[in-house]
């Protein structure tokens, strides 16, 4: 408890505790009206300073505790009822109010800003529910949130500073985030249900103002609170207020058990879309799993909207797995969204350290999950990627069942990961990648719902931006590239939609700070001397025919000489996009440069281009 000369005095504002704490019972009283008569019982009242609010709801007596006598002193001459009690052993506690409570009827009950200085607030929290339990009354219970984004983020580079009062009270015994006071109330039977929590954006820890952590225009102040503010709501909460019922007992402690703290996990979770349209495909993605040399996995097969007969078809298809495969497998229906809501369901399913989209019409490599662990043992905890081969294929009937055909060999993406050439657009499909568990379920980055295409590529980058990538060049998958015949993604959506999705992930990235790879500096300076000259380098690789086609596309030269092109717009020609020149072969993307340079649109804006403008 606090000591005497340390008891706060404020004044009851509608922003402040106080305000909150009785907005939080208006609403209760409103949902759960009560006729009777009754006391509301402050823990920890200090001066009390809501008497005078709660005196003027008709029936409602106010009774005031406090381990200080200054407080209660207070209120006795102010004409309320007020008790000095330290909060001691469970049964002295319960003893003592019991014996102040007299037999009256407990309406409501409120401890504020209390229980963070009491050394044994689990005991206390117990008393509390067996006040309010058999009256079925709400307590108001309020506490500091250690975890405000000011803490967080002094405490990153190692600063502490405890305060006369506060979030760091120096009288503090006990702290708590949204998480640990959740636990904490669970542990002892008490149930949250409403909150009215004060939010402060710069709190009583928000100094010196000169900390770059802190100085909101800073570039690590916008990366750290861009990363807090999308794992929750509560990074400007300075005291969290709960209501709370008196709830089933459990065997929960308030802190972590050792199985809680280290889970068991499999090394991937496998998350699998299928709309049960391609069982054909589906069987073979099922044996390739099967065959891994790595089987520390576990697989679940997001059913998106299926019909009654295709689910049939998995189920019986699931089935006919190996049995020790058969135990990791889960099937899950997704009803809703489109093609990017099984993706976030099934991550937040997922167990394993890292997370794997293997679609129903890919095939991984025997060595596919193995090539994962080994890079996750050199760079744990950062995006891993190998190498997909793209390959041509189109759906044949043989002996009146559907069969994959190959109509071209295998063409490998990249080997190396270039973050330059992916902001730009994408060049490894998602077989070829594993995320880390805590991107997900601890940085909180979902898919985007709002993208009908392209989300994978997107969700990759915000991803990479934050934990880094680490590559192997080994060739672990085929990525079968569905020809136009054949319903993919590519038919379904029209050419619109994929450029909306590109501009909006380009939006997205221009708009948010990025942590860059070790090595991207000499790229940036290289690019920034080739464009400075003027001059282009003949390039043969993948990345860097990409990469030619794109500094011509989207340059301002080439933009702004679109009246050149008119007469071709009219005669129902257009610009080639960015998705089209990715589905390009090598000597494709050769032979559209040739004619991009050829260009009467290009050659006429040389000029700017040798003055050093795009």
């Amino acid at each position: 408890m606090l000591n005497a000369d340390e008891l706060y005095d404020n004044a009851v504002q509608p922003d402040n505790v106080y305000g909150h704490c009785l907005a939080l019972l208006d609403r209760y009283r409103d949902a759960a009206p009560s006729a009777s008569e009754g006391i509301h019982l402050d823990l920890g009242c200090g001066f009390g300073r809501m008497a005078e609010v709660l005196c003027d709801v008709p029936g409602l007596t106010y009774v005031g505790v406090d381990g200080s006598d200054r407080g209660p002193s207070s209120l006795r001459d102010r004409g309320f009822e007020a008790h000095q009690l330290m909060f001691t052993s469970y049964d002295e506690t319960i003893a003592r109010l019991q014996q102040i409570v007299a037999g009256r009827r407990i309406l409501s009950l409120s401890m504020l800003d209390t229980l963070e200085h009491l050394d044994n607030c689990d005991e206390i929290l117990r008393v509390i529910r067996c006040l309010i339990g058999p009256h079925h009354a709400p307590a108001i219970i309020s506490v500091p949130n250690f975890a405000h984004r000011d803490v967080g983020f002094k405490m990153a580079f190692g600063s502490w500073d405890y305060t006369r009062e506060g979030i760091l009270d120096h009288t503090h015994l006990r702290v708590f985030n949204k998480a640990t006071l959740k636990r904490t109330f669970d542990a002892v039977g008490l149930q949250i249900v409403d909150t009215n929590d004060v939010y402060i954006v710069n709190s009583d820890q928000h100094f010196p103002t000169t900390h770059p952590a802190l100085a909101s225009g800073s570039l690590i102040s916008e990366i750290m609170t861009g990363l807090r503010d999308q794992i929750d709501a509560t990074a400007k909460v300075n005291q969290f207020v709960s209501l709370v019922l008196a709830g089933p007992q459990t065997r929960m402690t308030h802190y972590l058990s050792d199985e809680e703290r280290a889970p068991k996990r499999p090394f991937l979770s496998v998350v699998m879309r299928t709309q049960g349209k391609r069982p054909h495909t589906m069987i073979e993605a099922l044996t390739a799993l099967a065959a891994q040399k790595d089987r520390d996995f576990e697989l679940l097969v997001m059913g998106h909207k299926l019909t009654h007969e295709n689910q049939l078809v998995i189920e019986r298809q699931l089935e006919d797995s190996p049995k020790w495969m058969r135990d990791q497998i889960r099937l899950i229906r997704i009803d809703e969204g489109n093609r990017t809501r099984p993706l976030n369901v099934g991550f937040a399913e997922a167990k394993g350290e890292y997370i794997a989209i293997l679609d129903d019409d890919d095939v991984p490599m025997a060595h596919w999950i193995s090539t994962f662990r080994t890079l996750a043992q050199q760079k744990p905890g950062r995006v891993l990627r190998t190498i997909a081969a793209r390959q041509n294929v189109d759906v044949i009937e043989v002996q009146g069942r559907s069969a994959v055909r190959a109509t071209g060999g295998l063409e490998p993406y990249p080997a190396a990961f270039d973050l330059l050439q992916h902001m730009i657009t994408n060049e490894t499909p998602p077989v070829a990648l594993a995320f880390p568990h805590g991107a997900f379920h601890d940085l909180n980055i979902r898919f985007d719902e709002t993208l009908t295409t392209t989300e994978d590529w997107d969700f990759l980058m915000r991803c990479v931006f934050v934990v880094g990538v680490h590559a192997a060049p080994e060739i672990t998958a085929i990525y079968h590239w569905w020809v136009d015949t054949v319903e993919s993604s590519r038919t379904v959506h029209s050419q619109a939609e994929w450029d909306a999705n590109y501009h909006t992930i380009h939006r997205k990235m221009d708009s948010m700070p990025i942590l860059l790879e070790p090595g991207v500096a000499k790229e940036l300076r290289y690019l920034k001397s080739r464009f400075n000259s003027g001059d282009f380098v003949e390039e043969t690789g993948r990345t860097e025919l990409l990469r030619a086609v794109t500094d011509i596309l989207t340059s301002r030269s080439w933009r702004w000489s679109w009246v050149n092109r008119l007469p071709k717009y009219i005669k129902g020609r257009r610009d080639p996009n960015l998705a089209e020149c990715m589905a390009m072969s090598n000597e494709e993307l050769i032979k559209l440069i040739a004619q991009l340079r050829r260009s009467s649109s290009w050659r006429r804006t040389a000029i700017f281009r040798t003055n050093g403008k795009r």
